[in-house]
């Protein structure tokens, strides 16, 4: 009798039959924002070649969602923070300013926060992008030209007031062009200033895996 208990508990499990497998859900690959792709941000702090210096941080967020197989992975409104390298300023008779920048991180909206690896694709505003994470801003060329310019015209009627003369406007003339070469010469040309709003274009160097 023991026996045949024993047997049928045995037996009990192959008696319900196979139990059904469960196939597990495929896969998804994760989604991956390929390197060369563009992502526009504002930045949120002002940078200027006046008062900037290397290690300064930088700090902007993203303005356009980046999709990926028609999800969006890197959402509006996420914050990126970077880093001032190099801010140069003007020469005094010639040359213009020069900000090198580099962002570095990317914090999204949850909190997850990444490392970024990218470069400057574009700039905003009347600045030009030099080399790979370098900006430089306007010659002061013109405004040069315009300050001898004025200073010579007032130095020349000035002189011809006095002497009531032409050799006292020639005279005039000179002195004024000489102040204004004197200014030129002592001031420094025009500092680059990002101003908050400014958009800038980062071209990852590298694949971002949010």
């Amino acid at each position: 009798m023991g026996s045949l208990v024993l047997a049928m508990i045995l037996m009990g499990p192959m008696a319900q039959g196979p139990k059904e497998l469960k196939v597990p859900e495929k896969v998804q690959p994760p989604l991956v924002v390929p390197e060369g792709t563009v992502i526009p941000v504002s930045l949120i702090t002002e940078i200027s070649t006046k008062h900037a210096e290397p290690g300064d941080g930088i700090y902007a967020r993203t303005i356009f969602p980046i999709t990926v197989n028609n999800e969006v992975v890197i959402p509006v409104d996420a914050y990126v923070r970077g880093r001032v390298v190099n801010a140069d300023r003007p020469g005094r008779v010639k040359g213009k300013a020069e900000l090198t920048i580099n962002f570095h991180t990317l914090v999204m909206p949850s909190g997850l926060t990444l490392p970024l690896f990218g470069s400057l694709g574009g700039v905003g505003g009347t600045a030009e992008r030099r080399g790979e994470a370098t900006v430089v801003g306007e010659a002061s060329k013109g405004e040069d030209a315009t300050t001898v310019g004025t200073t010579t015209v007032t130095g020349a009627g000035v002189g011809a007031i006095g002497s009531r003369s032409i050799g006292g406007a020639i005279i005039g003339a000179g002195a004024g062009a000489a102040v204004g070469l004197a200014q030129v010469l002592l001031g420094r040309g025009k500092d680059l200033v990002l101003t908050p709003g400014t958009t800038i274009e980062i071209v990852l160097d590298r694949p971002l895996e949010p």
